[in-house]
């Protein structure tokens, strides 16, 4: 993924009127009904029965699978799922994960937010926020209608053979119930179409419609997905290709909790350093936190030994003990920086248990964005020599 390819607006300005913003919030209330009937139906049948003779399978990862409506075949009414001929994913299967870190994970209703997620999830190539119909709030932190643009890079582009697809869309997530009362996840992604964004240089212009449901399961750390698309990617890309860049795109929501789980602990980083600037930082002995291996001054030789800090709760890990996440940060100046921090057990048990409602609104509340960390933390962060940064800056 080319970061450097995240602008401002490729279009001149989109304004919507509140009527315009109506009629996209009565579109996007119409997608995830629709095809909350579809989960419903495909809840109250038996869930490992798959018809092969009109679904093949064609990607698997993990405990996911991916089928494609093979062609020619029709739904019970006699009519196509499509009615177009397009390629129809169909998406069912489990992941590993709580689900208010997936929909944390999945919201992104800023260009910040975009490069954030899309430096986890790598779900595309270039992108920008045109609109926002709806903003999260503090009752719901999780609820979101933004106007969106992407770019999507297409196997041999490079060879002028084809060309990039883009897309302009409707973009929305929130909570809904099932018919039998569960809470669920949505992330619904519908293409729109507005007199000033135009076709750009270079790029095909295609159309797309997606909804995912994510449900909690009764252990606790496992969700269920249930997600359906169609694309029409335009001009003449042919189906080998197009069925596969549907495919991946479904495949990303495997990382969606993952990017959750990476927001809170960069938003817990910044809270603990304004802490540390207020009161100081605490004095920890020199033992692992972890195994209380005694920690000592580096010699020539101690290639095993470390005496790195974990960032959180500045207490010392040894080599062994020590893990280390990548975190990306978006910086006041738009750029966007990736780190490598280190941390402690403790604290990572700590944010995974953090509740990602209660870290959301604790950053409207405290008025950030949810990834800008000032050059402070950053500078903290590469004492132990441990950390690695790249910027990327914005064109546009």
């Amino acid at each position: 993924m080319v970061k450097g390819r995240f602008i401002v607006n490729p279009f001149t300005e989109l304004v919507l009127t509140e009527n315009d913003h109506v009629q996209l919030q009565d579109l996007a209330n119409s997608i995830v009904m629709t095809n909350l009937d579809k989960f419903n139906a495909h809840q109250a049948e038996n869930r490992k029965h798959v018809d092969m003779h009109r679904w093949k399978l064609v990607k698997e990862r993990q405990k996911i699978r991916m089928y494609t409506e093979r062609s020619g075949t029709t739904t019970s009414s006699g009519n196509g799922l499509t009615g177009s001929g397009l390629p129809m994913l169909w998406c069912v299967g489990t992941m590993e994960g709580h689900l208010d870190d997936l929909m944390y994970g999945v919201v992104s209703p800023t260009l910040e937010a975009m490069r954030i997620k899309a430096s986890y999830v790598d779900d595309f190539s270039g992108a920008a926020v045109l609109d926002t119909v709806v903003q999260p709030s503090l009752e719901d932190p999780f609820q979101s209608l933004v106007v969106k643009w992407m770019e999507v890079d297409i196997p041999l582009a490079s060879t002028s053979l084809v060309k990039n697809r883009d897309y302009v869309y409707l973009e929305g997530t929130g909570f809904v119930q099932s018919a039998r009362g569960e809470r669920l996840g949505y992330h619904v992604i519908h293409s729109v179409s507005f007199p000033k964004t135009h076709d750009l240089p270079n790029r095909i212009r295609g159309n797309m419609s997606a909804v995912a449901f994510f449900r909690q399961m009764s252990n606790g750390n496992t969700m269920d997905i249930f997600g359906t698309a169609i694309m029409d990617p335009g001009g003449d890309m042919i189906r080998m290709l197009v069925v596969p860049s549907m495919a991946g795109a479904f495949l990303s929501s495997l990382k969606y909790a993952y990017c959750g789980q990476m927001k809170k602990l960069a938003w817990l980083l910044e809270k603990r350093y304004a802490e540390s600037k207020q009161h100081g930082a605490p004095n920890k002995k020199s033992v692992c936190v972890t195994c209380s291996t005694p920690i000592t001054g580096r010699r020539l030789g101690d290639f095993g030994k470390s005496n790195s800090t974990c960032k959180l709760c500045f207490g010392f890990v040894c080599h062994a003990c020590k893990i280390v996440r990548k975190l990306s940060f978006v910086d006041p100046d738009l750029l966007l920086s990736q780190r490598k921090v280190t941390f402690c057990t403790a604290c990572i048990s700590e944010v995974t248990r953090l509740s990602a409602v209660d870290a959301a609104r604790a950053q409207m509340l405290s008025g950030t964005k949810h990834q800008g960390v000032n050059s402070g933390i950053q500078r903290s962060m590469s004492s132990d020599g441990n950390s690695t940064a790249s910027n990327y800056s914005i064109s546009g």
